[in-house]
């Protein structure tokens, strides 16, 4: 989808990083994109997703945003990592609704 918004993609060679891709910008910078996603169906509560592994946040010069997929929107809510993000909770028209599908928030 980052591709179909006109943005670069590339992908680390070894799986031990802590980014899962790269993601250049039409100003050639650069930005690490950590993916994570969920199959979990649609309560009214919303969606909760967890972002930290092994109870530890993802560093700010580990990781500069957060692609996550939500299959049941079938898309991706873009979130900053703030270096403290522990985990989200989606819904349609909730909080970060904005950030649903919006890769012009990568900066």
């Amino acid at each position: 989808m980052a591709m179909e918004n006109g943005l670069f993609v590339s992908m680390p060679l070894l799986d031990s990083s802590p980014y899962d891709c790269i993601i250049e910008l039409p100003n050639y910078n650069l930005r690490k994109i950590q993916i994570k996603s969920t199959a979990k169906p649609e309560v009214p509560r919303g969606i909760h997703v967890t972002l930290h592994t092994n109870n530890r946040y993802y560093k700010l010069n580990e990781v500069d945003y957060f692609a996550i997929w939500v299959a049941v929107f079938n898309g991706f809510f873009i979130i900053k990592n703030t270096g403290t993000n522990s985990a989200f909770k989606f819904t349609r028209n909730g909080k970060y609704s904005n950030n649903f599908n919006n890769f012009a928030i990568i900066e």
